[in-house]
Order: C-alpha cells, then structure tokens, then sequence
C-alpha cells in the first residue's frame, strides 16, 4: 500500500506541473500595462475634434456643391455631413483704401487724420429679398442675414496683388470692336454665407440689418495700414432642413452657379490683418 504513494505523488506533481505551464507563458506573455519603466498601453484612442473650417475649406466645399449643381448630379457624402461643423471665415475688405464717412458702401472705413480715429462699417449684404435666398431657403425662409464673399476665388483673406488690379471703369480705354468680341465680360459667381430664420425661431439672434460698426483710434506714430480689415465669422454650418448645408443655383450652362451657405453665426470681431488686433467683437449674432 505504502509503496505506490511515491509514484502518485509523483504523477500528481506531473499533472499540476502541466496544467499551470499554459497559464504562466500566457501571464509572460501579456506586456506589463502600468510599469514604472515604460509606456502606458492598450488605452483606448483620443478622438480629437476637427479644426474650425477657414476660408479655403469652405469655399472648397462650396466648389463641389456648385459643381454638382451645374452637372445636375447629387451631392458628395462628405457635404451631408457639414451640418454642425464649426468654422471661422475671414472676409477681407476696405483693400481700396478710406472712403468718406457718409459713404454708402456696405463694408468700408473711413479715417479722421484729425482725431486719428478710424471709422469701419460691417452692414450685412444678404437679405431675404434676393430671390436667390428663397430659392435657397425655400418660402418658409422669414429672414435671412449674412454677407457675401467679396473675390470668392481668393482662397485667403488677402487684398488682391496690386498688378492684378485693373483700371476703374473711368481710367479704362474705350475697347476697339476686336476687343469686345475677343475678351467677354467676367462672369463672376456669388458666395455667401447667411443664417436663415422661420417664422418659428427667435427674433434675438437677428440684427436686423444692423452693422457691424466700431471706432479705433490710432496710438501716437500708429500707422494705418494699407491691407484693410478682416470680418471674421464663427459659429457652425446649419443644415436648411430638406436642403443641406450649401445651396447652388446655376443660371444657365456657362455660368457659374451662385451658392449661399447656411450657418449661425455665434462670434463675430473685426480684425488687423497685419498683426491680428481685434477691434471690435460682438457675440450670439
């Protein structure tokens, strides 16, 4: 009796000796996950939000918008998917220099070398009464407020270079017959970007056509720049519902279609370009 218990403990050892061999190369096996010596890993991915869209993301997106509307074809995935997309555009003005304080002009400034007090003037230039707004909107659109895009092929806020800069009407040669025929008219396409507001929504983030208006006096030996101001515009691109968040018309087959998109504005300020000074801000509309 006593003699086989040497052979069964034996086999017993053998047995626990097998079944903990898997169970130590898979514990070798698993890297350590909070050692002092190393990296931290396996933790789960940050997901990192997408940067506010400038102004040469938008009006590459507006590019595809009006391309499938003057090929008729429908919209790519990725404009689908701009609804609350947060963007901060710049819009470029004044590049011609001061105009008179009683100018009619919708964005200017003007410049009073005695006070030193520059004078600029934000008007929107987007209002429910272009039919391109209710062809965008649709006849629900109560109101709409926004601005268009002065030279929407410049994809920076920038004055244009001063070479390509033509002459005024008034400074321009009379064109010969051959000129006429062989250079056209410019056609040149709209872009814009407005909120639009039902019957249904508040009436408090509206302007009512007010502009955006600020004095800045210049500091002793400040100069006044010759780059005009920026308007910049941020908030986040609204789906019109039914419609999307950019909407093209094309007028004909070789015109370029016009295009408004739909946004509310959150934060607006008007800006230096040359350094960034921020002279005026206004916030909710």
């Amino acid at each position: 009796m006593h003699s086989s218990s040497p052979i069964c403990a034996t086999r017993l050892l053998a047995l626990l000796l097998a079944a903990a061999g898997p169970v130590a190369c898979r514990q070798a096996a698993t890297p350590a996950q909070n050692s002092a010596d190393g990296p931290v890993t396996n933790r789960p991915a940050i997901v990192r939000a997408s940067p506010p869209l400038d102004r040469a993301g938008l009006l590459a997106f507006v590019a595809q918008a009006a391309s499938a509307a003057a090929a008729g074809t429908p919209v790519a995935d990725q404009l689908r998917g701009l609804d609350g997309r947060q963007f901060e555009v710049r819009i470029r003005f004044g590049c011609r220099g001061p105009t008179s304080q009683n100018s009619s002009e919708w964005l200017a400034w003007s410049y009073d070398a005695e006070s030193r007090a520059i004078r600029i003037s934000a008007r929107p230039t987007i209002s429910a009464d272009d039919p391109l707004v209710t062809t965008v909107g649709g006849e629900d659109i109560e109101a709409a407020e926004g601005f268009w895009i002065p030279r929407p092929w410049l994809l920076q806020p920038v004055c244009p270079a001063g070479a390509a800069v033509r002459a005024t009407p008034e400074d321009a040669e009379e064109p010969t017959p051959l000129q006429q025929e062989a250079e056209p008219l410019p056609i040149r396409q709209r872009v814009g970007i407005a909120q639009f507001f039902t019957a249904s929504d508040a009436r408090t983030g509206r302007r009512d056509n007010r502009p955006y208006q600020a004095v800045h006096t210049l500091g002793e030996g400040q100069a006044i720049g010759s780059q005009g101001f920026n308007l910049v515009l941020s908030g986040r691109l609204r789906d019109i519902p039914g419609r999307g968040v950019i909407g093209c018309v094309a007028s004909g087959a070789d015109t370029p279609p016009d295009c408004i998109v739909s946004a509310e504005f959150q934060r607006a300020w008007i800006e230096r370009p040359e350094n960034g000074e921020v002279i005026a801000e206004w916030g909710g509309g």
